[in-house]
């Protein structure tokens, strides 16, 4: 199956750099111990609002997911058994996947699903350990980098299809 090729992004060198920091879950303290980043501690969080807004993402988990669809994350911080292994799990859990790709928050997920939040919560748990990681964004990236979610979940103007792990795409800007 051949993917359409995704829209190029328009990051910055520091945008970039920035996303793959967010994707490793750097603290704010190593984002402003890069020499190549300009920002003091009190301007990352404007930094990150910045890159939501340039990337047309709402949360973290999305924008890491975005970052793994254009091949600018190209891994997980950790292996994880999502990337190893073929994985089928419960419609409910795929549909919570497909919810933080997207940007969903947890309260948009619960209202969606009739639940708690608490039981999204626990939804969130459940799906961590079937792909093998411990946060969120690192299940979002997963999620993208395996195939397990569709480019448009992650975008919906972008192709409906997973994103083939062979496929060679430009990381910087």
């Amino acid at each position: 199956m051949a993917t359409a090729a995704l829209p190029a992004h328009s990051l910055t060198g520091q945008q970039v750099r920035l996303l793959r920091h967010l994707g490793a879950e750097s603290t704010v303290r190593t984002i402003t111990a890069d020499p190549e980043l300009p920002w003091e501690r009190t301007e990352v969080d404007a930094a990150v609002k910045d890159l939501l807004t340039a990337t047309g993402t709402r949360t973290a988990s999305q924008l890491v997911a975005w970052g793994a669809a254009q091949r600018i994350i190209t891994e997980t911080s950790e292996p994880c058994t999502a990337l190893a292994v073929s994985i089928q799990f419960p419609q409910r859990l795929r549909r919570v996947l497909v919810g933080w790709v997207g940007g969903s928050t947890a309260p948009e997920l619960a209202a969606d699903f009739g639940v708690t939040a608490a039981t999204v919560r626990g939804y969130g748990r459940d799906l961590r350990a079937w792909l093998g990681v411990r946060t969120q964004i690192q299940g979002s990236i997963a999620a993208v980098l395996a195939g397990l979610v569709l480019l448009s979940d992650v975008d919906p103007t972008w192709p409906a299809e997973p994103l083939l792990r062979t496929e060679p795409r430009g990381q910087a800007a």
